[in-house]
């Protein structure tokens, strides 16, 4: 295989950027993260499957709203 593309590069770089700035996340901020990404993933399966959001998807997506803020000190009140 020969050199890398410029694009390629630039891919690689930002790969090892996020995957250091994953590793520097305390564990209560990557379990936070990890949780709305869920959270999220699973309210939009829902929204595209029956067209609908259910009460306990919106109590969950406001947990982890409270987690974020919590965690990356955010300043939302």
């Amino acid at each position: 295989m020969g050199r890398k593309a410029k694009w390629e590069l630039e891919i690689d770089k930002q790969d090892a950027l996020r995957t250091k700035a994953i590793k520097n996340l305390t564990e209560d901020q990557l379990k936070a993260v990890q949780k709305t990404y869920r959270t999220l993933e699973n309210v939009l399966v829902n929204i595209r499957e029956v067209e609908d959001i259910y009460l306990s998807d919106i109590k969950e997506m406001d947990t982890c709203l409270w987690k974020l803020n919590n965690e990356f000190n955010l300043g939302v009140k």
